[in-house]
Protein backbone atom coordinates (compact mmCIF):
# COMPACT_ATOMS: atom_id res chain seq x y z
CA UNK A 1 0.00 0.00 0.00
CA UNK A 2 2.79 2.14 0.90
CA UNK A 3 4.11 2.01 -2.55
CA UNK A 4 0.85 2.57 -4.30
CA UNK A 5 0.29 5.40 -2.75
CA UNK A 6 4.01 6.75 -3.41
CA UNK A 7 3.25 6.13 -7.34
CA UNK A 8 -0.37 7.96 -6.45
CA UNK A 9 1.89 11.36 -4.99
CA UNK A 10 4.18 10.76 -8.20
CA UNK A 11 1.47 11.03 -10.88
CA UNK A 12 -0.45 13.50 -8.85
CA UNK A 13 2.46 15.69 -9.07
CA UNK A 14 2.71 15.33 -12.50
CA UNK A 15 -0.44 16.45 -13.19
CA UNK A 16 0.15 19.43 -11.32
CA UNK A 17 3.14 20.20 -13.05
CA UNK A 18 1.33 19.86 -16.04
CA UNK A 19 -1.06 22.26 -15.48
CA UNK A 20 1.23 24.85 -14.16
CA UNK A 21 3.05 24.63 -17.66
CA UNK A 22 0.16 24.82 -19.51
CA UNK A 23 -1.19 28.16 -17.69
CA UNK A 24 2.16 29.81 -17.73
CA UNK A 25 2.07 29.66 -21.75
CA UNK A 26 -1.11 30.88 -21.63
CA UNK A 27 -0.43 33.86 -19.74
CA UNK A 28 1.90 34.90 -22.60
CA UNK A 29 5.31 33.05 -21.62
CA UNK A 30 7.49 31.98 -24.57
CA UNK A 31 8.93 29.09 -24.19
CA UNK A 32 12.24 27.72 -25.56
CA UNK A 33 10.94 25.43 -28.87
CA UNK A 34 14.60 24.25 -29.74
CA UNK A 35 15.10 20.56 -29.25
CA UNK A 36 16.63 18.71 -26.47
CA UNK A 37 20.52 18.54 -26.83
CA UNK A 38 21.56 15.55 -28.15
CA UNK A 39 21.05 12.42 -25.62
CA UNK A 40 19.52 15.20 -23.11
CA UNK A 41 15.94 14.51 -21.81
CA UNK A 42 13.85 17.25 -20.31
CA UNK A 43 11.27 17.26 -17.49
CA UNK A 44 9.05 19.82 -16.06
CA UNK A 45 10.04 21.29 -13.00
CA UNK A 46 8.21 23.16 -10.53
CA UNK A 47 9.64 24.59 -7.06
CA UNK A 48 11.16 27.91 -4.94
CA UNK A 49 14.40 29.21 -5.89
CA UNK A 50 15.89 29.56 -2.38
CA UNK A 51 19.67 30.70 -3.59
CA UNK A 52 20.66 33.01 -6.88
CA UNK A 53 24.31 32.67 -7.34
CA UNK A 54 24.71 35.14 -10.97
CA UNK A 55 28.38 33.94 -10.62
CA UNK A 56 28.21 30.51 -11.54
CA UNK A 57 24.65 31.18 -13.76
CA UNK A 58 23.07 28.64 -11.05
CA UNK A 59 19.51 29.02 -9.04
CA UNK A 60 19.05 26.85 -5.82
CA UNK A 61 15.73 25.32 -6.17
CA UNK A 62 13.08 23.41 -3.69
CA UNK A 63 10.88 21.39 -6.19
CA UNK A 64 8.73 19.13 -6.14
CA UNK A 65 8.82 15.60 -7.85
CA UNK A 66 10.35 15.74 -11.02
CA UNK A 67 8.46 13.28 -12.62
CA UNK A 68 10.75 10.25 -14.31
CA UNK A 69 13.56 11.45 -12.88
CA UNK A 70 13.58 12.25 -9.11
CA UNK A 71 11.33 12.98 -5.94
CA UNK A 72 11.51 16.64 -4.88
CA UNK A 73 14.48 17.69 -3.05
CA UNK A 74 16.26 20.91 -3.12
CA UNK A 75 19.08 21.01 -5.74
CA UNK A 76 21.13 23.24 -7.28
CA UNK A 77 20.69 24.18 -11.18
CA UNK A 78 22.91 26.21 -14.21
CA UNK A 79 20.73 27.74 -16.35
CA UNK A 80 21.16 27.07 -20.31
CA UNK A 81 21.13 31.22 -21.01
CA UNK A 82 22.65 33.72 -19.11
CA UNK A 83 18.86 36.00 -19.46
CA UNK A 84 17.22 33.21 -17.58
CA UNK A 85 18.82 34.62 -14.35
CA UNK A 86 17.04 38.28 -15.15
CA UNK A 87 14.77 39.09 -12.33
CA UNK A 88 15.53 36.23 -10.31
CA UNK A 89 15.48 36.43 -6.54
CA UNK A 90 15.35 34.17 -3.56
CA UNK A 91 11.51 33.28 -2.55
CA UNK A 92 10.07 33.24 -6.31
CA UNK A 93 7.98 30.28 -7.56
CA UNK A 94 8.67 28.82 -11.02
CA UNK A 95 7.74 26.17 -13.10
CA UNK A 96 9.89 25.70 -16.14
CA UNK A 97 11.44 22.83 -18.08
CA UNK A 98 14.70 20.56 -16.66
CA UNK A 99 17.33 19.75 -19.39
CA UNK A 100 19.59 16.47 -18.49
CA UNK A 101 22.31 14.81 -20.41
CA UNK A 102 24.85 12.43 -18.92
CA UNK A 103 26.59 14.53 -16.85
CA UNK A 104 24.16 17.55 -15.38
CA UNK A 105 21.12 18.95 -15.57
CA UNK A 106 20.27 22.51 -16.44
CA UNK A 107 17.10 24.71 -16.47
CA UNK A 108 16.17 25.78 -19.99
CA UNK A 109 12.91 27.48 -19.52
CA UNK A 110 11.64 29.53 -16.20
CA UNK A 111 8.16 31.07 -15.93
CA UNK A 112 7.36 33.33 -12.53
CA UNK A 113 4.44 32.10 -10.92
CA UNK A 114 4.12 33.95 -7.57
CA UNK A 115 6.32 33.82 -4.35
CA UNK A 116 6.45 32.78 -0.77
CA UNK A 117 8.37 33.59 2.38
CA UNK A 118 11.65 30.80 2.46
CA UNK A 119 12.27 28.08 4.41
CA UNK A 120 14.52 27.79 7.28
CA UNK A 121 15.47 24.20 7.64
CA UNK A 122 17.27 21.32 5.32
CA UNK A 123 20.86 22.13 4.05
CA UNK A 124 20.11 25.46 1.81
CA UNK A 125 22.74 27.26 3.92
CA UNK A 126 25.01 24.75 3.13
CA UNK A 127 24.19 24.88 -0.69
CA UNK A 128 24.72 28.63 -0.56
CA UNK A 129 27.90 28.32 -1.19
CA UNK A 130 27.46 27.15 -4.69
CA UNK A 131 28.27 23.24 -6.02
CA UNK A 132 31.69 21.92 -6.89
CA UNK A 133 32.61 21.62 -10.32
CA UNK A 134 35.05 19.83 -12.75
CA UNK A 135 38.35 21.53 -11.81
CA UNK A 136 37.47 22.48 -8.52
CA UNK A 137 39.28 20.89 -5.49
CA UNK A 138 37.63 18.59 -3.29
CA UNK A 139 36.94 20.24 0.27
CA UNK A 140 38.58 18.09 3.42
CA UNK A 141 36.09 17.47 6.24
CA UNK A 142 36.21 15.35 9.13
CA UNK A 143 34.31 11.76 9.54
CA UNK A 144 34.08 8.81 10.84
CA UNK A 145 34.78 5.62 8.69
CA UNK A 146 32.65 1.71 9.31
CA UNK A 147 35.51 1.34 11.78
CA UNK A 148 35.02 3.98 14.33
CA UNK A 149 38.39 5.43 13.08
CA UNK A 150 38.18 9.73 12.91
CA UNK A 151 39.27 10.03 9.12
CA UNK A 152 39.75 13.04 7.33
CA UNK A 153 38.56 13.41 3.39
CA UNK A 154 42.08 14.60 2.39
CA UNK A 155 43.60 11.09 3.75
CA UNK A 156 42.38 10.28 0.01
CA UNK A 157 44.71 12.33 -1.98
CA UNK A 158 47.28 10.81 -4.42
CA UNK A 159 44.69 8.26 -5.63
CA UNK A 160 42.05 8.93 -7.75
CA UNK A 161 38.77 8.69 -5.81
CA UNK A 162 35.26 7.42 -6.75
CA UNK A 163 32.51 9.19 -4.34
CA UNK A 164 28.99 8.88 -3.60
CA UNK A 165 26.59 9.42 -0.78
CA UNK A 166 23.77 7.07 0.42
CA UNK A 167 22.01 5.58 3.34
CA UNK A 168 21.40 2.29 4.58
CA UNK A 169 17.73 2.94 5.00
CA UNK A 170 16.98 3.99 1.39
CA UNK A 171 13.81 1.97 -0.08
CA UNK A 172 14.25 3.23 -3.83
CA UNK A 173 16.14 0.20 -5.66
CA UNK A 174 17.12 2.50 -8.51
CA UNK A 175 18.60 5.08 -5.97
CA UNK A 176 21.11 3.96 -2.81
CA UNK A 177 20.69 0.48 -3.46
CA UNK A 178 21.80 0.82 -6.85
CA UNK A 179 24.74 3.28 -6.21
CA UNK A 180 26.30 0.17 -3.95
CA UNK A 181 25.68 -2.24 -6.55
CA UNK A 182 27.38 -0.67 -8.88
CA UNK A 183 30.48 0.28 -6.68
CA UNK A 184 30.50 -3.14 -5.63
CA UNK A 185 30.75 -3.96 -9.50
CA UNK A 186 33.49 -1.43 -10.39
CA UNK A 187 35.76 -2.92 -6.97
CA UNK A 188 35.65 -6.25 -8.58
CA UNK A 189 35.92 -5.69 -11.89
CA UNK A 190 38.81 -2.85 -10.85
CA UNK A 191 40.26 -5.72 -8.94
CA UNK A 192 40.65 -7.77 -12.02
CA UNK A 193 42.00 -5.27 -14.45
CA UNK A 194 45.86 -4.89 -14.16
CA UNK A 195 45.73 -1.83 -14.87
CA UNK A 196 43.24 -0.77 -12.26
CA UNK A 197 43.97 -2.76 -9.77
CA UNK A 198 45.49 -1.03 -5.92
CA UNK A 199 45.40 2.22 -8.02
CA UNK A 200 41.95 3.23 -7.31
CA UNK A 201 39.56 4.19 -4.18
CA UNK A 202 35.93 4.27 -3.50
CA UNK A 203 34.51 6.31 -0.75
CA UNK A 204 30.37 6.16 -0.20
CA UNK A 205 29.15 9.38 2.58
CA UNK A 206 26.13 8.41 4.69
CA UNK A 207 23.90 11.21 5.20
CA UNK A 208 21.91 9.20 8.09
CA UNK A 209 23.65 9.97 10.92
CA UNK A 210 21.41 9.10 13.48
CA UNK A 211 21.08 5.44 12.15
CA UNK A 212 24.29 4.72 9.98
CA UNK A 213 26.74 4.43 13.12
CA UNK A 214 29.64 2.91 12.57
CA UNK A 215 28.77 -0.70 13.18
CA UNK A 216 25.79 -0.24 11.00
CA UNK A 217 28.03 0.60 7.86
CA UNK A 218 30.65 -2.01 8.81
CA UNK A 219 27.64 -4.67 8.76
CA UNK A 220 26.33 -2.68 5.41
CA UNK A 221 29.94 -3.08 3.90
CA UNK A 222 30.48 -7.07 4.46
CA UNK A 223 26.68 -7.54 2.96
CA UNK A 224 28.32 -5.87 -0.27
CA UNK A 225 32.00 -7.72 0.24
CA UNK A 226 33.23 -4.45 0.09
CA UNK A 227 37.35 -4.41 0.40
CA UNK A 228 38.34 -2.03 3.02
CA UNK A 229 41.84 -1.75 1.56
CA UNK A 230 39.60 -0.37 -1.23
CA UNK A 231 36.14 1.11 -0.64
CA UNK A 232 35.45 3.03 2.37
CA UNK A 233 32.24 3.88 4.26
CA UNK A 234 31.56 7.06 6.37
CA UNK A 235 29.26 9.34 8.27
CA UNK A 236 29.64 12.00 10.64
CA UNK A 237 28.05 14.83 12.36
CA UNK A 238 24.66 16.17 10.46
CA UNK A 239 26.10 19.24 9.78
CA UNK A 240 29.17 18.10 8.57
CA UNK A 241 27.55 15.61 6.30
CA UNK A 242 25.02 17.93 5.00
CA UNK A 243 27.28 20.89 4.06
CA UNK A 244 29.92 18.42 2.51
CA UNK A 245 26.79 16.58 0.48
CA UNK A 246 25.83 19.45 -0.87
CA UNK A 247 28.93 20.97 -1.79
CA UNK A 248 28.83 18.10 -4.61
CA UNK A 249 25.05 18.74 -5.39
CA UNK A 250 23.26 16.32 -3.41
CA UNK A 251 20.28 18.08 -1.85
CA UNK A 252 19.06 16.30 1.44
CA UNK A 253 15.61 17.01 3.10
CA UNK A 254 14.86 14.92 5.91
CA UNK A 255 11.35 17.52 6.48
CA UNK A 256 7.91 15.90 5.54
CA UNK A 257 9.06 12.43 4.78
CA UNK A 258 8.31 8.89 6.18
CA UNK A 259 10.22 8.27 9.56
CA UNK A 260 13.13 6.88 8.46
CA UNK A 261 13.06 8.11 4.99
CA UNK A 262 15.61 10.95 3.50
CA UNK A 263 14.77 12.63 0.37
CA UNK A 264 17.78 13.13 -1.96
CA UNK A 265 19.32 13.17 -5.50
CA UNK A 266 22.12 11.12 -6.53
CA UNK A 267 25.42 12.43 -7.53
CA UNK A 268 28.98 10.46 -7.45
CA UNK A 269 32.27 12.39 -8.48
CA UNK A 270 35.35 11.10 -9.40
CA UNK A 271 38.00 13.04 -8.17
CA UNK A 272 41.90 12.75 -9.44
CA UNK A 273 44.98 12.01 -7.42
CA UNK A 274 45.81 15.88 -6.95
CA UNK A 275 42.19 16.20 -5.25
CA UNK A 276 40.75 18.04 -8.19
CA UNK A 277 37.06 16.74 -9.63
CA UNK A 278 37.71 15.20 -12.90
CA UNK A 279 34.06 13.98 -13.60
CA UNK A 280 30.59 13.98 -12.33
CA UNK A 281 27.85 11.66 -12.54
CA UNK A 282 24.27 12.75 -12.10
CA UNK A 283 21.59 10.61 -11.21
CA UNK A 284 21.57 6.79 -11.97
CA UNK A 285 21.84 6.78 -15.73
CA UNK A 286 25.63 6.25 -15.75
CA UNK A 287 27.55 3.41 -16.56
CA UNK A 288 30.18 1.14 -14.73
CA UNK A 289 31.98 0.88 -18.39
CA UNK A 290 32.75 4.41 -18.53
CA UNK A 291 33.36 4.95 -14.88
CA UNK A 292 35.56 2.51 -15.60
CA UNK A 293 37.12 4.36 -18.58
CA UNK A 294 37.65 7.17 -16.66
CA UNK A 295 39.06 5.38 -13.85
CA UNK A 296 41.81 4.29 -15.87
CA UNK A 297 42.58 7.71 -17.48
CA UNK A 298 42.51 8.98 -14.52
CA UNK A 299 44.90 6.57 -12.83
CA UNK A 300 47.44 6.50 -16.19
CA UNK A 301 47.78 10.24 -15.41
CA UNK A 302 48.56 9.97 -11.73
CA UNK A 303 51.28 7.30 -12.73
CA UNK A 304 52.71 10.17 -15.03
Amino acid sequence: MKRVAQVVRVAQAGLMLALVAAAGCSNGAQPQTGAPASNAKRYAISGQILVVNPATQALTIKHGDIVGYMPAMTMTFRVSRPDLMNGRVPGELISGTLEVDDAEGRIVEITHTGTAPLPTRDNTAAMAGGVLDVGDSAPDAAFVDQNDRRRSFSEWRGTPTLLTFIYTRCPLPNFCPLMDKNFASIQQRGAADPALAGKFTLVTVSFDPDHDTPAVLKAHAAGLKADPAVWTFLTGDRVTVDRFAAKFGVGVVREGTAPGEITHNLRTTLIGADGRILKIYGGSDWTIATVLADLGAATAAAAK
